[in-house]
């Protein structure tokens, strides 16, 4: 299957136009079809590496397969230029990273370019690529995946992060009394199993943990997804294990084809069940920031309101003070002693001033 990318190939031919003059490393979709059909492989981390890189200087241009379906392709020995940038903000498959093909790696005395510029994404809605923003050239990242991957099979009390065990076959630190079954140490207290205890420690077999760009959801459609496939997993089970179980002769039944239905529907039950518990703890997260969300509105509104009756009671107590002693009667309000005429001012009325006999005593 070849991929086909209308849009890649449409915006980068528009915006090339003008920049005929100035080549560009950017690839067009028919160009590394043929390396994603056939070179790269179908395994999350698989790499084909499509231009070699420089010893202590760049890694190259790499392709690497994230998922199933979506792939990447860095490089590491570019050097974006105005135009380059250009395109990439009008193609969403391709992205130039701060740092791109200039920023050295992040480990120390590493000399190579550490942040390589992403010349496509087959699915670019996907979170950004751990190669683009740990700062990392290829190898040290590379490394630092394996050393990863490493400590999360180390045993931790006996069992393996993302590992799934039952009863009496998982290890412990000693037996428990009157049942038979196994005390485990979890956060510093010790924890008493019963034989049957079926323990899920951490994401089981791909299945994520909750996050900033995968809450409710999305957790949602992955679980009755997998969901759906654990029903016809035990239905297939049950259906195959029946000759078994009644005796009959077909079909064809052994003990290992039922083990492997069995782990199989097993580990479509474990994954569910771990996210599960995954999308109750995005809800209730949720929930909770709805609510602090509600009370610091409430809070404010509040804030607001008494800060205006305050306001209020203040003006209504300072106009009733001014009504109380008389003050200022020259401005005449209303229901305020007058006082004395000023001088020059008019008299009651029936008073006649008398200009001589105005005299001044010495």
């Amino acid at each position: 299957m070849r991929a086909v990318l209308p849009l890649y190939y449409t915006a980068e031919r528009t915006i090339m136009s003008g920049y005929q003059a100035s080549p560009t490393i950017f690839l067009r979709p028919e160009e590394f079809a043929e390396d994603a059909e056939s070179r790269l492989g179908r395994a999350n981390g698989n790499t084909y590496q499509r231009k070699p890189g420089i010893s202590n200087v760049h890694d190259g241009q790499i392709m690497i397969r994230l998922k199933k379906k979506r792939f990447i392709i860095l490089d590491y020995g570019f050097i974006p230029n105005d135009h380059d940038h250009e395109i990439a903000k009008a193609v969403p498959h391709i992205s130039i990273p701060n740092g791109g093909g200039t920023s050295k790696c992040a480990t120390k005395d590493c000399p190579r370019i550490g942040v390589p510029v992403l010349l496509y994404d087959s699915e670019p809605n996907e979170p950004m690529s751990l190669y683009l923003r740990g700062g990392l050239c290829f190898s040290c990242q590379r490394n630092l995946n394996e050393k990863r991957r490493t400590q999360r099979k180390r045993k931790s009390d006996g069992l393996t992060v993302g590992e799934v065990r039952i009863g009496g076959g998982m290890p412990s630190i000693g037996s428990a009394p009157g049942n038979g079954g196994s005390r485990f140490k979890f956060n510093d207290q010790i924890v008493e199993l019963n034989p049957d205890a079926v323990v899920i420690n951490g994401p089981v077999d791909g299945a994520r943990t909750r996050g900033p760009d995968y809450r409710c959801p999305e957790i949602g459609s992955d679980l009755l997804r997998i969901a759906s496939e654990l029903s016809h997993e035990t239905l297939s089970l049950l259906q195959h294990s029946s000759g078994v179980q009644t005796g009959m002769e077909q079909p064809v039944v052994t003990t290992s084809s039922v083990n492997a239905m069995y782990q199989k529907a097993f580990l479509s039950v474990s994954k569910a069940t771990f996210l599960l518990t995954q999308w109750k703890a995005s809800w209730d997260e949720n929930i909770a920031a709805n609510i602090a969300q509600t009370t610091a509105a409430e809070a404010a509104t509040a804030s607001a309101n008494f800060d205006s009756r305050v306001l209020d009671e203040a003006v209504a107590s300072a106009t009733a003070t001014m009504h109380a002693e008389g003050f200022p009667d020259q401005l005449g309000f209303p229901g305020h002693a007058q006082g004395p005429p000023a001088l020059g001012g008019p008299l009651p009325a029936g008073t006649m001033q008398n200009n001589n006999d105005r005299h001044v005593e010495i």
